[in-house]
C-alpha cells in the first residue's frame, strides 16, 4: 500500500516581544486546538479521541482527548531573544486510517510564531477547527452482545462497511472457497486495559483487497465462544480492516512503528475510528 505524503505549516513565539504583534508575549509555548471528525455523533460537535497530530518539521506528536483537543509542546528557547525552532513553513497532519488526511500550515519568524488571521493567534490556538473528512465508516455489531454463564454457542458479529467513495478497498483477512469466502480476523480487546484478549482466526487465512460496495456492505464472522471461554468483563471486538489508499505520508507511517498493518496486536498501533464491537461477559 503506497503512501503519499500532505504537507502543512506553522508557525510560534518564543516568551519575548512579539515583533509582529506589538508587546504581547506568550506565557507558555504550545500549538493547541481542536479535531472535528465527518459523520461522528458522539460527543458536542463531533469531536473525537485518538486522532494522531504529528509534525515533521518540529519533530513533536500527540494524539486527541475525548472533547477532540489536542497540544504541542515545542522545544524550549535557546536562547531569550530567539526560540529553538528554525525560521519557516511548518506542517502539522492530522490523521486517522479511514479519513482522509488533513493539514495546518504555520510559520516562525525571529523564533516566534508569527499571528495569521486564519490559522492562529499568538497563544497559539488554532483559529479554526481541523475537520477530518470520512472515507468509509465501519460500524460492528455481536449477537449476543452479553454471554452468561453456560454459553456453548457461535457468536455471530457483524461488520458494516459504509463507503463514502466508488473506490474503496479495504485489506481484511479471509478464505476463499470454491462456493464462498469466509471472513475472519478479530481481535477482542479487554476495554479497560486496552490489552488483546484473544484473536480470531483461521490457519488458511490470508490477508486479501476486497472491493467494498456501496451504499454498505456487510461482513459477517462467525466463530464458538466456546474456544475462547474468556473471563468476566467489559471487550472490544475490533474487525482487521486497513484502507487501501495512497495518500498517507510515508513519514506519517513510520511514526506508527512497524506491524501496524499486521494482524497482531501492533494493529492498535494504527489510528482508526470505528464504532460498536462491544462484547459483555458476565
Amino acid at each position: 500500500m503506497k503512501r503519499i505524503l500532505f504537507p502543512i505549516f506553522l508557525i510560534w513565539i518564543s516568551c519575548t516581544e512579539n515583533p509582529f504583534g506589538g508587546e504581547k508575549k506568550i506565557a507558555d509555548r504550545t500549538i493547541s486546538g481542536h479535531v472535528k471528525l465527518d459523520k461522528v455523533d458522539f460527543y458536542p460537535k463531533g469531536y473525537h479521541n485518538g486522532v494522531l497530530v504529528w509534525s515533521e518539521g518540529l519533530g513533536l506528536q500527540t494524539t486527541t482527548d475525548i472533547d477532540g483537543s489536542f497540544e504541542l509542546t515545542l522545544p524550549a528557547s535557546s536562547e531569550s531573544s530567539s526560540g529553538a525552532i528554525i525560521d519557516g513553513d511548518y506542517t502539522i497532519q492530522f490523521f486517522l486510517g479511514n479519513y482522509k488526511v488533513s493539514s495546518v500550515t504555520v510559520t516562525f519568524a525571529a523564533g516566534q510564531v508569527v499571528n495569521d488571521e486564519k490559522v492562529i493567534n499568538l497563544e497559539g490556538e488554532l483559529r479554526r477547527d481541523v475537520s477530518l473528512t470520512r472515507l468509509a465508516g465501519v460500524h460492528t455489531d455481536v449477537y449476543p452482545p452479553i454471554i452468561s454463564s453456560g454459553f456453548d454457542s457461535d457468536i455471530i458479529t457483524k461488520v458494516q462497511v459504509t463507503p463514502d467513495k466508488t473506490d474503496i478497498y479495504f485489506h481484511l483477512r479471509k478464505v476463499v472457497t470454491r462456493t464462498s469466502s469466509i471472513y475472519t480476523g478479530l481481535l477482542i480487546r479487554e476495554v479497560d486495559s486496552k490489552k488483546l484478549a484473544y484473536t480470531v482466526d483461521i490457519d488458511s487465512a490470508t490477508i486479501m483487497k476486497e472491493y467494498m460496495d456501496r451504499p454498505s456492505k456487510t461482513l459477517e464472522f462467525i466463530f464458538n465462544y466456546t474456544d475462547i471461554n474468556l473471563p468476566g468483563g467489559i471487550y472490544e471486538v475490533i474487525p482487521y480492516l486497513v484502507l487501501d489508499r495512497e495518500d498517507i505520508p510515508q513519514t506519517i507511517l513510520n511514526t506508527l512503528g512497524s506491524g501496524y498493518d499486521t494482524f497482531s496486536h501492533s494493529y492498535f498501533q494504527y489510528p482508526f475510528y470505528r464504532t460498536g464491537g462491544q462484547l459483555v461477559v458476565e
